[in-house]
């Protein structure tokens, strides 16, 4: 199959996909598909101005036609790149089992020297807090710091006797987390980020679960220091 066959291919496939999405007829054009699609879907809006380019390219190569050969043929990285938009389009890559790890987490009584080891031995700056057993709080460590601050002025801390709920008292924000099913997308971890970062605010992680409930097992574990991956995998001109 040649690379423009291919191309088409890949063009038709989508414009089909978009439409079923739409539940739109022939009259709507495939800029106007993409354009209506994107303020709905997060994976259609990331590839929208190269799909738009796309299409411009597409159009040289039918409608410059001549005796039925087209005039035009796409480069082997185009129409990777095209395939691979279509790829995470219709087939969008998930959270899970990507970000699926065993959730190391302390309860809330336990000394904070125990946390701290955790998270040192880990290399993780945040962990899951529970209380008999049930999540309730993700510590930091801003929050860490954040108490040491507070307690500069003592001549001495014990790290041994303070549980881990008095370091909690000092987290900044309440709602520097979020859980989502482990059927969510990575799109859809990323548009987490998005919403909480227009506000103002950081999201520290997302805790994964098999509906996205609080009460659920934690099955995984997505921050901010897992986003450079998250773009990787998200990303065209590699696969």
């Amino acid at each position: 199959m040649s690379n423009s066959q291919r191309f088409l291919k890949t063009f038709s496939d989508i414009e089909r996909w978009l439409r079923q999405q739409l539940h739109a007829d022939r009259g709507v054009t495939f800029y106007q598909l993409v354009e209506r699609f994107a303020e709905k879907n997060s994976s259609v809006r990331r590839y929208k101005e190269d799909l738009k380019e796309f299409a411009d390219l597409r159009n040289a190569i039918v409608h410059e036609r001549s005796d039925e050969h087209v005039i035009a043929e796409p480069n082997d990285r185009a129409v990777r790149d095209f395939e691979r938009i279509m790829e995470l389009l219709l087939k969008p890559p998930v959270i899970y089992p990507q970000f699926q790890k065993v959730v190391k987490s302390r309860e809330q009584r336990d000394p904070i020297s125990s946390a701290i080891k955790d998270m040192r031995e880990g290399s993780f700056s945040q962990l899951p807090i529970t209380s008999n057993g049930q999540f309730i709080a993700l510590l930091t460590t801003e929050t860490v710091v954040r108490w040491l601050a507070s307690e500069v002025s003592e001549d001495l801390i014990s790290l041994q006797s303070t549980e881990v709920e008095e370091v909690l008292r000092h987290v900044e924000d309440d709602n520097h987390y979020c859980f989502i099913s482990k059927r969510a997308t990575l799109d859809d971890a990323l548009s987490k980020f998005a919403e909480v970062n227009d506000r103002g605010k950081n999201l520290d992680a997302i805790l994964i679960t098999e509906d996205g409930k609080i009460e659920q097992k934690l099955l995984g574990i997505l921050t901010v220091y897992d986003l450079p991956e998250v773009h990787k995998t998200l990303a065209i001109g590699q696969k």
